[in-house]
Protein backbone atom coordinates (compact mmCIF):
# COMPACT_ATOMS: atom_id res chain seq x y z
CA UNK A 1 0.00 0.00 0.00
CA UNK A 2 1.42 3.42 -0.96
CA UNK A 3 2.01 6.18 1.80
CA UNK A 4 -1.09 8.13 3.17
CA UNK A 5 -0.01 11.29 2.02
CA UNK A 6 -0.43 10.07 -1.28
CA UNK A 7 -4.09 8.99 -0.88
CA UNK A 8 -4.61 12.49 0.75
CA UNK A 9 -3.06 14.40 -2.61
CA UNK A 10 -5.30 11.79 -4.47
CA UNK A 11 -8.86 13.33 -2.68
CA UNK A 12 -7.67 16.52 -2.13
CA UNK A 13 -8.09 17.12 -6.44
CA UNK A 14 -10.69 14.49 -6.61
CA UNK A 15 -13.11 16.42 -3.54
CA UNK A 16 -14.55 19.91 -3.33
CA UNK A 17 -12.66 21.91 -0.76
CA UNK A 18 -15.70 21.27 2.14
CA UNK A 19 -15.43 17.79 1.05
CA UNK A 20 -12.00 17.01 1.32
CA UNK A 21 -12.01 18.83 4.61
CA UNK A 22 -14.66 16.53 6.13
CA UNK A 23 -12.71 13.49 4.66
CA UNK A 24 -9.68 14.66 6.94
CA UNK A 25 -11.94 15.34 9.97
CA UNK A 26 -13.42 12.05 9.69
CA UNK A 27 -9.88 10.27 9.88
CA UNK A 28 -9.10 12.10 13.27
CA UNK A 29 -12.34 10.93 14.59
CA UNK A 30 -11.77 7.72 13.56
CA UNK A 31 -8.47 7.14 14.46
CA UNK A 32 -9.73 8.58 18.10
CA UNK A 33 -12.52 6.21 18.02
CA UNK A 34 -10.20 3.50 17.42
CA UNK A 35 -7.62 3.66 20.10
CA UNK A 36 -9.26 1.29 22.72
CA UNK A 37 -10.71 -1.06 20.31
CA UNK A 38 -7.35 -2.79 19.26
CA UNK A 39 -8.22 -1.96 15.08
CA UNK A 40 -5.52 -1.55 12.27
CA UNK A 41 -4.32 1.95 12.51
CA UNK A 42 -3.64 2.65 9.09
CA UNK A 43 -6.75 0.55 7.84
CA UNK A 44 -8.78 2.84 9.81
CA UNK A 45 -7.10 5.59 8.40
CA UNK A 46 -7.32 4.73 4.66
CA UNK A 47 -10.98 3.55 4.82
CA UNK A 48 -11.91 7.41 6.85
CA UNK A 49 -10.01 9.49 4.45
CA UNK A 50 -11.12 7.63 1.00
CA UNK A 51 -14.85 7.43 2.32
CA UNK A 52 -16.08 9.68 0.10
CA UNK A 53 -14.21 9.01 -3.08
CA UNK A 54 -17.28 9.03 -4.73
CA UNK A 55 -19.06 11.66 -2.96
CA UNK A 56 -18.94 14.33 -5.21
CA UNK A 57 -19.83 12.71 -8.58
CA UNK A 58 -23.24 13.52 -10.39
CA UNK A 59 -25.54 11.41 -9.88
CA UNK A 60 -25.93 10.21 -13.45
CA UNK A 61 -22.59 9.53 -13.19
CA UNK A 62 -23.13 7.36 -9.80
CA UNK A 63 -26.20 5.49 -11.84
CA UNK A 64 -23.85 4.89 -14.88
CA UNK A 65 -21.44 3.29 -13.59
CA UNK A 66 -23.91 1.13 -11.11
CA UNK A 67 -25.55 0.19 -14.20
CA UNK A 68 -23.01 -0.94 -16.11
CA UNK A 69 -20.71 -2.81 -13.12
CA UNK A 70 -23.94 -4.34 -11.56
CA UNK A 71 -23.27 -2.17 -8.28
CA UNK A 72 -26.68 -1.31 -7.82
CA UNK A 73 -28.74 -3.99 -6.14
CA UNK A 74 -32.16 -1.81 -4.14
CA UNK A 75 -34.74 0.13 -5.77
CA UNK A 76 -33.39 2.77 -3.01
CA UNK A 77 -30.30 3.16 -4.58
CA UNK A 78 -32.15 3.74 -8.20
CA UNK A 79 -34.39 6.51 -6.77
CA UNK A 80 -31.84 7.75 -4.11
CA UNK A 81 -28.54 7.69 -6.16
CA UNK A 82 -26.95 9.90 -3.49
CA UNK A 83 -26.58 6.20 -1.33
CA UNK A 84 -24.76 4.91 -4.40
CA UNK A 85 -21.59 7.09 -3.73
CA UNK A 86 -20.64 4.03 -1.00
CA UNK A 87 -20.50 0.85 -3.43
CA UNK A 88 -19.43 3.06 -6.21
CA UNK A 89 -16.84 4.43 -4.55
CA UNK A 90 -15.47 1.17 -3.03
CA UNK A 91 -15.79 0.25 -6.86
CA UNK A 92 -13.34 2.69 -8.32
CA UNK A 93 -10.55 2.57 -5.02
CA UNK A 94 -9.93 -0.88 -5.88
CA UNK A 95 -10.04 -0.03 -10.14
CA UNK A 96 -8.30 3.50 -10.15
CA UNK A 97 -6.05 3.23 -7.01
CA UNK A 98 -5.91 -0.42 -6.66
CA UNK A 99 -7.06 -0.82 -2.80
CA UNK A 100 -7.08 -4.26 -2.82
CA UNK A 101 -7.64 -4.59 1.46
CA UNK A 102 -11.21 -6.00 1.52
CA UNK A 103 -12.08 -4.69 5.30
CA UNK A 104 -11.50 -1.11 3.61
CA UNK A 105 -13.37 -1.41 1.01
CA UNK A 106 -16.18 -2.95 2.68
CA UNK A 107 -16.37 -0.23 5.80
CA UNK A 108 -16.20 2.22 2.39
CA UNK A 109 -19.10 0.35 0.91
CA UNK A 110 -21.47 0.41 3.59
CA UNK A 111 -20.48 3.56 5.64
CA UNK A 112 -24.01 5.41 4.60
CA UNK A 113 -26.66 2.26 4.74
CA UNK A 114 -24.95 0.20 6.79
CA UNK A 115 -25.26 -3.76 6.81
CA UNK A 116 -24.53 -6.90 8.96
CA UNK A 117 -22.76 -8.35 10.26
CA UNK A 118 -20.66 -4.72 10.96
CA UNK A 119 -17.37 -4.92 11.40
CA UNK A 120 -15.58 -2.89 14.30
CA UNK A 121 -14.02 -0.71 10.99
CA UNK A 122 -17.97 -0.54 9.75
CA UNK A 123 -18.90 0.45 12.37
CA UNK A 124 -16.36 3.12 13.12
CA UNK A 125 -16.11 4.69 9.76
CA UNK A 126 -20.26 4.89 9.68
CA UNK A 127 -19.76 6.77 13.25
CA UNK A 128 -17.04 8.96 12.39
CA UNK A 129 -18.47 10.25 9.09
CA UNK A 130 -21.94 10.84 11.40
CA UNK A 131 -19.66 12.17 14.07
CA UNK A 132 -16.69 14.90 13.06
CA UNK A 133 -16.60 18.33 14.54
CA UNK A 134 -17.91 19.94 11.43
CA UNK A 135 -21.22 17.83 11.66
CA UNK A 136 -24.00 20.39 13.18
CA UNK A 137 -27.15 18.48 13.09
CA UNK A 138 -30.29 17.93 15.52
CA UNK A 139 -29.46 15.22 18.07
CA UNK A 140 -25.56 15.00 17.47
CA UNK A 141 -24.93 15.94 21.04
CA UNK A 142 -26.81 12.93 21.79
CA UNK A 143 -24.87 10.76 19.52
CA UNK A 144 -21.56 12.07 20.93
CA UNK A 145 -23.10 11.24 24.66
CA UNK A 146 -24.24 8.02 23.70
CA UNK A 147 -21.11 6.68 21.52
CA UNK A 148 -18.38 8.14 24.22
CA UNK A 149 -20.34 5.72 26.28
CA UNK A 150 -20.81 2.56 23.87
CA UNK A 151 -20.22 2.73 20.31
CA UNK A 152 -22.96 -0.08 19.78
CA UNK A 153 -25.77 1.62 21.48
CA UNK A 154 -24.37 4.82 20.09
CA UNK A 155 -24.74 2.48 16.21
CA UNK A 156 -28.19 2.07 17.23
CA UNK A 157 -29.44 5.69 18.10
CA UNK A 158 -27.70 6.48 14.75
CA UNK A 159 -29.79 4.21 12.98
CA UNK A 160 -33.00 5.06 14.60
CA UNK A 161 -32.05 8.79 13.90
CA UNK A 162 -31.28 7.95 10.00
CA UNK A 163 -34.54 5.87 9.66
CA UNK A 164 -36.95 9.04 11.67
CA UNK A 165 -35.11 11.02 8.81
CA UNK A 166 -35.79 9.44 5.79
CA UNK A 167 -39.64 8.26 7.10
CA UNK A 168 -40.12 12.02 7.70
CA UNK A 169 -39.07 13.02 3.72
CA UNK A 170 -40.87 10.25 2.74
CA UNK A 171 -37.86 8.68 1.24
CA UNK A 172 -37.28 4.78 0.73
CA UNK A 173 -35.65 2.99 3.32
CA UNK A 174 -32.66 1.21 2.47
CA UNK A 175 -33.37 -2.68 3.50
CA UNK A 176 -29.63 -2.63 4.33
CA UNK A 177 -30.37 0.01 7.17
CA UNK A 178 -32.71 -1.90 8.14
CA UNK A 179 -31.20 -4.98 8.07
CA UNK A 180 -28.14 -3.76 10.60
CA UNK A 181 -30.28 -2.11 12.67
CA UNK A 182 -32.35 -5.39 13.62
CA UNK A 183 -29.23 -7.43 13.68
CA UNK A 184 -27.64 -4.48 16.25
CA UNK A 185 -30.17 -4.74 18.39
CA UNK A 186 -30.67 -8.73 18.32
CA UNK A 187 -26.65 -8.38 19.60
CA UNK A 188 -27.43 -5.49 22.22
CA UNK A 189 -30.19 -7.84 23.59
CA UNK A 190 -28.50 -10.90 23.74
CA UNK A 191 -25.35 -9.28 25.37
CA UNK A 192 -27.73 -7.79 27.91
CA UNK A 193 -29.07 -11.29 28.01
CA UNK A 194 -25.70 -12.55 29.03
CA UNK A 195 -25.00 -9.85 31.50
Amino acid sequence: MKDLSYYKEIIKEKLSKKRFEHSLRVAETALEMAKSRGLDEEQVHLAALLHDYAKDLPSDELLRIGRKKGIILYKAEEVQPDLLHGPVGAWLLKQELEITDEAVLQAIRYHTTGHYPMTELDKIIYLADLLEPGRTYEGIASLRAICAENIDKGLLFAFDSTLRYVLERKMLIHPLTVEARNWLLLQLHDNFNDE
